[in-house]
């Protein structure tokens, strides 16, 4: 690639939104490849996608996104090693496991080539930066917002996409933290692994309340949970009677809030670590030196501002 002037949405900071700062990038043989790798296949990921799309045309890099067919380490570290093989520049990687990516991104590093992560991290990892929530931070603020939601009392479970996932236990680990400091009163009967998958939640929510009569919350770490624990209660003709919150903006949960049977949803800016992926990669390419953490920050949605939260997300909150 020519030498040029590039502008790209730094990590700098002003009134605590993301900044343009500008970038070159050096003279180039080829033009630079770099890969996505989300957890797995999950529309989640699209904005996160659509972000880091926009920013590789813009800045004349070639993006791609290779997703494992479901959230299972082994799978993404074989999705991994095939990029290796191919000799792609740089790869951004939403991690499944922070211990089972440690030989795989050793690899791709002696390789030469630039690693990061975005959405989950690798802390373990020769990951050069982290581009994404502050986990324990959101959860601990979604727990304070569920104990007043709660009435600081009741009994409550969490569903999670995978109980191996960094970002996910931080998550719980602030949720809880916040109930036990907010509301003693609540308790916590159970965190159920449902594997990102929207049938296995529906299951395990059935399963919950099966097994938990006098439930009166669930909450998810996890896009999924939310809008599957409102489709089982939809189903058995309960709706409203369970505080229902989450992670994450699928239709179904922004649905479930317009209708008032989701209570609201932590939503992560997605577009934002997609754009960002590429940019921190042009640094590590041209060897400037790049944060080892980038917080995106995240917006709470609920039904005051279910139609206006989009503002936030988009492109325009990202250049």
């Amino acid at each position: 690639m020519a030498a040029s002037s590039l502008e790209a949405a730094g990590s700098k900071e002003e009134s605590g939104k993301p900044v343009v700062v500008a970038a070159t990038v050096r003279a180039r043989p080829h033009r630079l490849v770099f890969a996505m790798v989300p957890k797995g296949i999950h529309p989640y990921f699209v904005p996160v996608y659509q972000g880091f799309q926009a920013a590789a045309a813009k800045y004349g890099v070639e993006a791609e996104m290779d997703a494992p067919p479901k959230f299972d380490v082994t799978l993404q570290v074989k999705v991994i090693e095939d990029l290796i093989a191919r000799g792609v520049d740089g790869i951004a990687v939403s991690a499944n496991d922070d211990l089972g990516l440690v030989p795989v991104i050793h690899e791709a590093v002696q390789a030469g080539i630039k690693v990061i992560t975005f959405d989950a991290p690798a802390p373990s990892t020769e990951a050069l930066t982290y581009i994404g929530t502050d986990n324990e931070s959101a959860g601990y603020d979604a727990g304070k917002r569920m104990a007043r939601i709660m009435g600081g009392r009741g009994e409550l479970a969490i569903l999670q996409g995978g109980l191996d996932a960094t970002n996910l236990n931080l998550r719980t680990k602030g949720f809880e933290r916040a109930l036990h400091e907010e509301a003693p009163g609540i308790r916590v009967v159970a965190v159920e692994d449902e594997g990102g998958d929207f049938s296995e939640s529906i299951n395990k929510t059935e399963l919950l309340l099966s097994e938990y009569p006098k439930l009166t919350g669930i909450f998810s770490v996890s896009a999924e949970g939310a809008p599957a624990a409102e489709t089982v209660m939809r189903e058995r003709g309960e709706k409203g009677e369970l505080v229902i919150a989450g992670f994450d903006d699928l239709k179904d949960s922004v649905d479930g809030i317009r209708e008032g049977l989701i209570a609201f949803c932590v939503v992560q800016r997605t577009y934002l670590m997609g754009w960002l992926s590429v940019k921190e990669l042009i640094d590590a390419v041209n060897d400037r030196p790049i944060p080892k953490v980038i917080d995106t920050g995240v917006v709470f949605v609920d039904r005051t501002n279910v139609d206006t939260y989009m503002k936030e997300m988009g492109p325009e909150a990202a250049q």
